[in-house]
């Protein structure tokens, strides 16, 4: 699954808050005793499930054969089910079973007479069971269509959503064979995980539809669809692949489709075992979740953005978009479907694998990209959140649903676990690591795996020693910090040494307490020469010798997952060849000379004197980072002291640049410099340079009359400049186009732009709007949501007096952390005070880690206008 990232500014999701030990961790996490989980006494075979949808009363038919095993002889079978109505059900053709719901406990009992005895049964079962409006079970996705709205089917059953289709053991290891039936209106095409074998008319205006049973697998990678779909394919080495969109749009999936080829190609490779489904059809949905994307074997789900190419609204950095999350969920087939984890507590063993593997073979397939380099992003989030004392490990214990929900946490899940998956790979060598995958993959298909399944087969395949290292990243939270303290060229002038220690990195005064000990594989070398390999820990000092003399730079390539504190000559030497470092080094010193400023381990203006060395004909992803941060200080600037002086110095900064790229595309522009113009319009009007307002403006203007007016590139960029600076009757032309929007792409960019708008009272009829039966209710919350950062008070308000209406439109995955997400979109520390009170009297337990960290967040935010931000001011006078 590739989780969606909803917040705006420094990222922050739901973590679990703990103390932690100054011992490395050194042998796997016990496990947990307290599992929310079936008894023992029985396990699925098989499962034959009819669906027969109706969307006008938001119900389904449904009939379901159970066949199980029966390990030790009992009385009653237990399977999870959720809002099913059961109407019958039949052990062994023969035996009626009373029906016991336990609905808090998303269970159903069937309880019999007799002991059942040892083998295997069935158990036929007639219910109906619900429609949904939000991104889970199956589900109602409503769409704009010239025509008038249409509605489709699709489904979400991770992490534990299959028990809304039928009654079953809806639990990783619990594996088994699924045969999927669709009885649908004539003219509907139905989607499952395989190919369907048959389509019967049934003479009343329907068609059964009925498909090939699934090899073994999970019941969370379970799939059913139904709409009015078109369908593109081809073929690869005798497997089908397809591409499905709502009628019109397949061919806006060809490209998806042409990558699909390529993927697979290098996966087939990599893996080392063969795809083994007879199709792959990726399916585009209109609609919005706490997810963009869903690697059901076989048929997997997309947001439609994700997927799908509209010329009319296309932009590079969406193309890079779609290749990496299509990269990412077929690696899923493999990595999480085929081989699975055994307990959502080893949910990383799916999700970073998987965005790992996108960025490799991203970068291996599209090197102009710099996908690695643009990763570092992605490490940055991972950073701003597990440098907090609200943070967990990798690899964290999950009792229930509802913590299984919160494990699906991008910036740990899913970006820390990339990096330190790259930075393993780095570590024993790439061939060594892919033997060792290798062997993982071959060994567990089709059953079930633990974190150290992986990390052995990878040990047993390299000559370098993973275990520890792996369980100290994985294990235990937290950023080491490698300081520097001193490098001196030796007497021949031909080798340097470096004195260094490693401690922990940590954002808050508690994390900067606790210290923690990581093996943390170092690279480091002196500019110009080859790179020098260590392993460091622990606080005491250490050495490493350098080949040649020079400047000093620690995580060369940036391949490691630590911070890097120089001493003060150390830096000085270093910043003075900052031009002669490769651009990946000159982007990590950059981003964590950043974050070092603002946490006060040294002095801010090291970032600001290096912007101030970094030409603004840098490479893109440079450029690119430092005008987001320059935006970014100037987000935490807004009413206080020095504001209109940073954004003086910001926009001297950016004018160049866009200057040079302009607002149209030239010949022999490429990704990188259209990615960088685009990014120069927004950065521009987000410094409030009027000129660039006007134009966007006029462009708009231009746009209504004649919407082929305004190229595809910047048409969100100049829709969004629009709507932010909006006067009553820009706004009301939005507004106006969103409700007649004919197009889910345009209504979903229009709602998005309408987020934006900066007017108090405008953004109160948007918030109006984004909550009333005009907007689906999957896009309600989140846009909703976006208004939070520019109307704080507005917004939490309004929550806080209709918390209950706004998250009835949640999805599971959205539900725990929308109350602390929120909070910690406004930037406002009173708003995090206030948060805590309210969710002590209305928010479940659950809630208490993301609760926590949109606190500690919010306390840091404040901080750093307090104590870092003068700093920035005196920089800028001194300058002057």
């Amino acid at each position: 699954m590739k989780k969606s990232i909803l917040l705006a500014g420094i990222a922050l999701f739901a973590v679990s808050c703990q103390q932690v030990s100054d011992q490395t961790s050194k042998a796997p996490a016990p496990a947990v005793t307290d599992r929310d989980i079936l008894p023992a006494d029985a396990s699925p075979i098989s499962y034959d499930i009819s669906v027969k949808p109706d969307i006008a009363s938001k119900t389904f038919e449904g009939e379901a054969r159970l066949t199980f095993t029966v390990k030790n002889k009992t009385d009653r079978i237990v399977v999870n089910g959720i809002n099913l109505d059961i109407a019958q059900a039949l052990l062994d053709d023969a035996t009626t079973a009373r029906v016991e719901i336990d609905a808090p406990g998303e269970k159903i009992i069937f309880h019999f007479d007799e002991q059942l005895s040892k083998g295997e049964h069935h158990l036929d079962v007639k219910y109906a069971g619900r429609l949904y409006d939000n991104a889970a079970g199956i589900f109602i996705s409503t769409y704009p269509t010239p025509e008038g709205k249409k509605s489709l089917l699709a489904s979400q059953l991770e992490p534990g959503d299959a028990r809304k289709i039928a009654p079953m053991w809806d639990e990783p290891a619990q594996k088994a064979i699924f045969k999927v039936s669709a009885i649908l209106p004539e003219g509907t095409m139905a989607v499952s995980n395989m190919p369907a074998e048959s389509a019967t008319p049934l003479g009343d205006g329907f068609v059964r539809t009925d498909f090939q049973p699934t090899p073994k697998m999970s019941s969370y990678l379970l799939y059913f669809g139904a709409g009015d779909f078109d369908r593109i394919t081809q073929d690869y080495n005798g497997m089908e692949l397809g591409i499905i969109t709502r009628a019109g749009e397949a061919e806006k999936g060809r490209y998806a489709l042409n990558a699909t080829v390529d993927i697979l190609d290098y996966y087939y490779d990599y893996f080392g075992v063969p795809y083994p489904l007879p199709k792959l059809d990726q399916i585009a949905a209109p609609g919005a979740g706490g997810f963009s994307a869903m690697e059901n074997w076989g048929a997997i789900l997309y947001f439609e953005p994700v997927l799908l190419i509209d010329p009319r609204f296309a932009t590079p950095s969406g193309k890079q978009r779609i290749f990496g999350v299509v990269a990412h969920e077929v690696a899923h087939q493999w990595f999480g479907d085929l081989v699975t984890m055994e307990w959502w507590d080893d949910l990383w063993l799916n999700e970073s694998f998987a965005s790992w593997m996108d960025s490799k073979i991203s970068d291996r397939l599209n090197p102009d990209w710099n996908v690695w380099m643009q990763s570092l992003r992605s490490r940055e989030y991972a950073y701003s959140v597990d440098s907090l004392a609200s943070t967990h490990p990798i690899s964290q214990p999950v009792r229930n649903m509802e913590e299984a929900t919160t494990a699906f946490n991008p910036a740990i899940t899913y970006a820390k676990g990339e990096m330190v998956i790259r930075m393993i790979e780095d570590y024993v060598g790439e061939d060594a690591f892919r033997n060792g995958v290798r062997a993982y993959m071959k060994k567990h298909q089709y059953a079930n795996t633990k974190m150290d399944d992986l990390w052995t087969a990878i040990d047993s395949a390299s000559d370098a020693p993973v275990l520890d290292i792996a369980h100290d990243f994985t294990l235990q939270p937290g950023v080491p910090l490698i300081v520097v303290d001193s490098a001196a060229c030796n007497d021949a002038g031909d080798t340097t040494t470096v004195n260094l220690r490693q401690l922990r990195f940590g954002a808050d005064t508690p994390s900067k307490n606790t210290p923690l000990v990581w093996r943390t594989p170092v690279k480091a070398a002196v500019t110009g020469s080859d790179v020098a390999r260590a392993t460091i820990s622990g606080p005491e000092a250490q050495t490493m010798t350098l080949p040649g003399c020079g400047a000093v730079k620690l995580n060369a390539g940036e391949s490691g997952y630590y911070r890097t504190l120089y001493s003060d000559d150390v830096f000085g030497a270093l910043s003075a060849d900052f031009g002669n470092l490769p651009a990946v080094d000159r982007l990590g010193l950059l981003n964590d000379s950043y974050s070092l400023g603002f946490t006060g381990y040294a002095p801010f203006s090291r970032f600001l004197n290096l912007v101030d060395d970094t030409p603004q004909n840098d490479e893109a992803q440079i450029t690119l980072n430092i005008v987001n941060n320059l935006r970014g200080l100037k987000g935490l600037f807004k009413d206080q002291p020095g504001e209109e002086q940073f954004a003086d110095y910001a926009r001297a900064w950016v004018t160049p640049i866009f200057a040079k790229h302009g607002w149209d595309a030239t010949a022999g522009e490429t990704e990188s410099d259209a990615i960088v113009r685009i990014t120069m319009i927004g950065a521009m009007a987000g410094l409030e340079d009027a000129d660039v307002i006007a134009e966007a403006n006029r462009r708009f203007a231009a746009y209504l009359n004649d919407p082929s007016s305004l190229s595809p590139e910047i048409l969100s960029t100049v829709i969004s400049i629009a709507a932010t600076y909006a006067d009553e009757a820009t706004f009301n032309q939005l507004l106006d186009r969103t409700k007649n929007a004919d197009n889910p792409r345009e209504q979903r960019l229009l709602y998005g732009a309408l987020s934006n708008v900066k007017d108090e009272a405008l953004a109160r009829r948007a918030m109006e709007f984004f909550l009333s039966d005009e907007v689906s209710p999957q896009f309600r919350p989140r846009y909703f949501r976006s208004l939070a950062s520019d109307h704080p008070r507005m917004i939490w308000d309004y929550y806080v007096a209709n918390f209950e209406k706004i998250e009835a439109d949640l999805d599971p995955l959205e539900r725990i952390e929308y109350a602390a997400g929120l909070a910690s979109s406004t930037g406002d520390e009173t708003i995090g005070e206030e948060l805590k009170a309210f969710a002590a009297k209305n928010l479940p337990e659950s809630s208490k880690k993301s609760v926590d960290r949109a606190v500690q967040f919010l306390q840091l935010r404040a901080s750093i206008k307090r104590e870092r931000l003068p700093e920035v001011v005196e920089w800028l006078e001194a300058r002057n």
